[in-house]
């Protein structure tokens, strides 16, 4: 029973990924160019008009963008799933969870490809990777249960209050701000630098960055503290979608 979930959850979001891009000219390729074209952007606007003295910008910047905009592309298919597959969860019994688990790894996917070509611009830089850049997967396994967690929450509040998607796209605008994403860290002032790490994001976005681009290991204390807010978005939301996906067939 378990392996036939595991190839629904496999079916759906490759099928889910398949028809995002179904009857456009680039199909798969926007899956490169959205995040390439707010890149171009954004670079232009921080290395040409606003200076940050950030060495490796470029790659920085691309980083920090692939990394972000998969947990939000995540957490809004989640959303979006839920709305989809509402007649499903009307007529059949299953375990609500595959809609989610599946939209996150439809999520995925794309951040796959993505991954793809920030290794071709790493590889075109003249940087070369050490033994610290083996971390990275753990930072980005980290960062899928965190988009997991948080999607499981936000889903589960989603099918009673439908204001939800709404708050949510507001605070991932106001999220990709606060985090830092296009400038570094260190301009974060001294008094505000401690509430900057209780967001996971800045943390897997931070250390990664640090474990590619400058080939160091953060301190233990804060991939320990990373591990813990990890285990806590995401039972945190496992626990409320579980305990309202039984009233998921009257609400949506």
């Amino acid at each position: 029973m378990r392996y036939h979930y595991f190839h629904l959850i496999k079916e759906i979001a490759l099928s889910d990924f398949k028809l995002r891009y179904h009857g456009s000219w680039l199909g798969v390729l926007w899956s490169f160019l959205k995040p390439l074209l707010m890149f171009g952007v954004l670079f232009l606007v921080f290395s040409v008009f606003i200076r940050f003295d950030t060495e490796h910008y470029a790659l920085y910047l691309l980083l920090g963008i692939i990394l972000w905009n998969f947990f939000a592309e995540a957490t809004t298919l989640s959303l979006n799933g839920l709305d989809q597959k509402a007649p499903l969860i009307k007529k059949i019994a299953f375990p609500r969870t595959i809609i989610i688990v599946s939209s996150t790894l439809t999520a995925l996917l794309s951040f796959l490809f993505n991954i793809i070509v920030f290794a071709l611009f790493f590889t075109f830089s003249g940087l070369s990777p050490s033994r610290t850049i083996l971390l990275v997967p753990v930072f980005v396994v980290e960062l899928y249960f965190i988009a997991l967690g948080a999607s499981f929450l936000i889903s589960a509040l989603y099918a009673k209050f439908r204001d939800i998607r709404h708050i949510w796209e507001i605070l991932l605008q106001l999220g990709f701000w606060l985090t830092p994403i296009i400038y570094p860290i260190g301009l974060v002032p001294q008094a505000f630098s401690w509430s900057i790490y209780l967001n996971p994001l800045t943390r897997v976005i931070q250390y990664s960055r640090e474990a590619i681009l400058q080939s160091r290991v953060s301190n233990l204390d804060g991939m320990a503290a990373l591990f813990l807010m990890t285990v806590t978005v995401f039972f945190a939301g496992y626990f409320v979608f579980k305990k309202r996906s039984p009233y998921f067939a009257e609400e949506l």
